[in-house]
């Protein structure tokens, strides 16, 4: 498939900004929003500081990227790596959640088909799970992100995953989770089955996810506002990961995760001075705080200028690092190094959202996968 956009196709930047409109610009919100308990703050009034400008890098994208992973075979046919020459599930899942993330997913119905049979030849027949050939996440990790990937075409796998019994108690299950010391690698299990159940018809019941929610809601600390047991009070950054992958469920539902104003200030306490997270996580890690704290400020207006300042931070380093041509040749080799292109494009459509069209700049609208399914 080619996801070049047909020049005929392309909006004019008056339009493109009258379409923003409607989802973008949350902070012009905010200060007419209230939440219980919430301690209102005033929205900054209006973008100060220099427009970042992504249009090349979703033009490298498009013409650089895509066409590098893209392998001979039917559409949906990608590596996960650039050089490599393998079809991968991370390669066809990530590229899928890029393309729709630039609004360059466009297939055929011949082409939507083929997809299909991608996804499909990635399913173990006995199981129904969908996995990696050479496995980077674990299985309920690969089948969630596919079936994610699959909502994207209005697909459902040839049948449904096949759910073991200590894994459809869902009380039980979450139990068996390390809540001290793996809240973030964990949550690919915990979050993971969540959106299985979410996304498969047969699976998706009132009644599971009213026991699912249950706990999660357990879970949260009040002290920091994020999931965990025994973990320090102020927070940590395997509470971030964990909770991110929680909340976009949560959000999926609408639900409003507990202790909001804990959650934003923990998240920020927790921002390093170089605008990141984690040193050795910065991608997803930056996309994991931030989710949090724009989500979170949508019906919790709650220090709202100081989230809009660690998001600039953030964005700063983003752009130096990962947007810029040199960032790119530093960010994005070697493996899963597409899964690393998918998390920062989501970091940039997060943002869009949140300080609007003229503030992050791209020809079209950037469209949050997590707007439509709940898993990345």
């Amino acid at each position: 498939m080619n996801p070049a956009i047909p020049a005929d196709s392309r909006l004019t930047r008056g339009q493109f900004l009258r379409q923003s409109a409607q989802t973008a610009g949350v902070l012009a919100l905010l200060p007419a929003l209230s939440s219980r308990g919430a301690v209102a703050a005033e929205a900054p009034e209006a973008v100060d500081f220099p427009p970042y400008d992504l249009r090349d890098f979703v033009r490298w994208i498009r013409e650089d990227l895509e066409p590098a992973v893209r392998l001979p075979g039917p559409a949906g046919s990608y590596a996960r790596d650039l050089g490599s020459k393998v079809p991968e599930l991370y390669g066809a899942a990530d590229m899928a959640c890029v393309l729709h993330t630039i609004g360059a997913l466009h297939p055929t119905e011949a082409e939507r088909h083929e997809w299909a049979g991608v996804f499909g030849s990635y399913q173990n027949p006995a199981t129904g799970f969908i996995v990696e050939r050479n496995p980077s996440h674990n299985p309920m990790h690969n089948t969630a992100y596919a079936l994610a990937a699959m909502q994207l075409f209005d697909l459902l796998p040839p049948r449904p995953p096949q759910i073991p019994a200590n894994m459809a108690q869902i009380r039980e299950f979450l139990g068996t989770l390390d809540w001290k010391h793996g809240v973030y690698t964990e949550s690919h299990k915990g979050a993971g089955i969540g959106a299985i159940y979410a996304l498969t018809p047969s699976l998706c019941t009132p009644e599971w996810f009213h026991d699912y929610f249950s706990v999660c809601d357990s879970l949260f600390d009040a002290n920091n506002g994020l999931m965990g047991r025994d973990k320090p009070p102020a927070g940590d950054s395997d509470q971030v990961g964990g909770t991110f992958h929680y909340s976009f469920l949560y959000h999926h539902f609408n639900r409003r995760p507990p202790y909001p104003e804990r959650r934003i200030d923990t998240v920020l306490r927790l921002q390093q001075p170089d605008g990141y997270w984690d040193p050795k996580n910065r991608l997803w890690m930056t996309l994991d705080a931030l989710y949090l704290m724009t989500r979170t400020v949508r019906y919790a207006p709650y220090r709202v200028a100081d989230v809009a300042a660690s998001a600039r931070k953030a964005m700063d380093a983003v752009m130096r690092d990962a947007f810029s041509p040199e960032g790119r040749k530093a960010s994005f080799p070697g493996r899963l190094a597409v899964h690393s292109v998918a998390a920062a494009i989501s970091i940039a459509a997060e943002l869009q959202q949140f300080f609007g069209a003229d503030a992050v700049r791209t020809d079209l609208p950037l469209h949050l996968v997590l707007d439509r399914r709940p898993f990345i």
